[in-house]
């Protein structure tokens, strides 16, 4: 098949899968790569987008393969560039920022590998997709969400998964537990982080009537100078590291106080924002590489020169110069509810890497601009998963199949009032946000039949 820009298919081979798969890769010149998988005999006549996370660089078999084995005609995207998903690097040259890369990164990639997966599927199989949708977490998610902001025809469903939104600002966030330990000259060991968490989760149990482990982070007041003086495998929790814990879990301030970005949710883990060593701290690379090559624009930048008051600067610049780029925040979806699309995004509420209460703060702002619940509900609906980590993990439920919910709204109009959730023997329903779940007193604590979604 030929491409008019060039785009050129490098691999097209039939994979010995039961059912069997035919897979595609192409490369769009001096852009985006992608990766393909056809079903050979099972086509449900519908295509499925996915995206990278991180940084994004890679692709991989695994992210379109299973879509493919369940009947979808699968691509994934790159993100524009190649390598890991935590390393940043490629943004930054000695001359500038790579502006061309970064709007691959930002929406182009995503378009294109639309675009360009649908004409191999409607080549492939002598006729066009019937529905289309998108189907991502994390940066892939925020994928999803700028694909409805800028190209609203592209989709008629997408689920977005914990989605990295608001990157300008929670990718910088990310770097605040290392900046406050440095100030404080104290390295919290992480079996001490992990006691607060065990408090925290302790103190908070049993919001939904359960105790369980899931807590609500919202609701939760738990104090962490409450286990000052309390014997840890690694010392004595003192004031200090109790002061530290504070502000980790509230999150980035200005000097005056006001704040910059929401902070790591009680709940959830720390060692991937706040990790450490015996005597320093050790900064996740996705902040890091954010501050060394997108912000500071130098690969010897030391993150031990930032302090609170130079953090809040750099955050600022942050916003400036990657909020329209890469905030994915737009609030008016009009265009994409006018084209009769159809969104679920859900978000864990123990997520360690993407700030929860960014895609609550979206939906807000999506529920003003769009005139209300009722009428956003009609085409965007939003559900928290309590105590789910990112994408994936934690003690809490997470949604079995929201894909299958997503296409039964699409294509029938029966749009979901909860998502299904799973964990091992545990079931629960995922409620449409602000609603939770709450034991209703009888029948068993694992089945989610037991459980009412409630507003109180």
């Amino acid at each position: 098949m030929t491409f008019t820009d060039g785009t050129r298919v490098t691999g097209a081979t039939q994979t010995d899968a039961t059912p069997p798969l035919c897979e595609v890769t192409l490369v769009v010149p001096e852009s985006t790569g992608i990766v393909m998988a056809l079903p050979v005999d099972n086509w449900n006549g519908r295509f499925h987008g996915t995206g990278a996370g991180g940084y994004g660089g890679w692709l991989a078999p695994a992210q379109v393969d299973g879509p493919a084995q369940a009947g979808y005609a699968s691509a994934g995207t790159d993100g524009g560039h190649s390598g890991s998903p935590l390393d940043g690097s490629w943004a930054w040259s000695p001359t500038g920022m790579n502006t061309s890369l970064l709007k691959d990164f930002a929406y182009r990639s995503a378009h294109e590998m639309t675009v360009k997966g649908k004409a191999i599927t409607t080549a492939y199989y002598g006729r066009p997709p019937g529905y289309s949708y998108w189907d991502s977490c994390s940066g892939g998610g925020r994928m999803g969400l700028m694909e409805a902001q800028r190209y609203p025809d592209d989709y008629d469903g997408i689920l977005a998964s914990s989605p990295a939104l608001n990157g300008d600002r929670f990718v910088p966030a990310g770097m605040w537990p290392q900046v406050v330990m440095h100030e404080a000259g104290d390295f919290v060991p992480q079996c001490k982080f992990e006691a607060f968490t065990r408090a925290a989760v302790a103190a908070c149990d049993a919001h939904d009537g359960v105790t369980d482990g899931v807590i609500d982070p919202l609701t939760c007041a738990f104090d962490p100078a409450s286990l000052v003086g309390r014997q840890t495998a690694c010392g004595v929790i003192t004031a200090k590291d109790a002061t530290v814990m504070r502000r980790i879990w509230d999150g980035p301030r200005r000097p005056d106080g006001t704040r910059l970005w929401y902070g790591i949710p009680r709940g959830a883990p720390l060692s991937a924002y706040a990790n450490t060593s015996d005597t320093d701290g050790l900064p996740n690379p996705l902040p890091g590489d954010w501050f060394k090559y997108w912000l500071a624009k130098d690969p010897t930048w030391d993150w031990h020169t930032l302090t609170v008051a130079n953090f809040a600067t750099y955050f600022e610049q942050s916003r400036r110069e990657y909020g329209d780029l890469l905030g994915t925040d737009d609030p008016d979806l009009s265009a994409f509810r006018d084209s009769n699309g159809k969104m679920i995004i859900w978000h864990g509420w123990a997520d360690q890497v993407v700030m929860p209460q960014g895609t609550v703060d979206y939906y807000k702002r999506l529920l003003a601009t769009m005139g209300g619940k009722a009428r956003t509900e009609r085409f965007a609906r939003l559900f928290m998963a309590p105590g789910v980590q990112h994408c994936v993990g934690g003690p809490g439920a997470y949604p079995v199949d929201p894909l299958t919910d997503l296409v039964r709204w699409v294509e029938h109009g029966r749009a979901p009032d909860t998502l299904y959730a799973k964990n091992g023997d545990m079931t629960r329903p995922l409620c449409r946000w602000p609603a939770v779940a709450r034991y209703t007193g009888h029948g068993s604590t694992d089945d989610s039949a037991d459980f009412r979604c409630t507003n109180t």
